[in-house]
């Protein structure tokens, strides 16, 4: 999600439709960093995907299970389709 600074969602750029039969992510679980490509047209994003309550002892979220079910990490490439802010600062 992209959000202006005001905290309005301006863009959203990924979705997540649930844990294929092997395991993989389809979309976006959990995605961490977000790394551009060289021309700036795609971000390219891993699938953390990792059961946080286990790993790190925090509280389950309510994506949590479906990271139980994740046997196929994944990295993500989107287009970078992010609009303005808006704003005298915007170039």
């Amino acid at each position: 999600m992209v959000v202006d600074p005001t905290g309005k969602v301006i863009a959203k750029l990924g979705d997540f439709d649930g844990i294929s039969e092997d395991g993989t992510p389809r979309g976006l679980l959990f995605p961490t960093s977000r790394p551009f490509s060289r021309d700036g047209k795609y971000i390219y994003t891993p699938n953390f995907a990792v059961y946080l309550p286990y790993y790190a002892g925090a509280e389950a979220s309510i994506d949590s299970a479906w990271t139980l079910q994740v046997k196929h990490f994944t990295v993500s490439r989107l287009l970078a389709k992010i609009p303005p802010l808006g704003g005298d600062d915007d170039n």
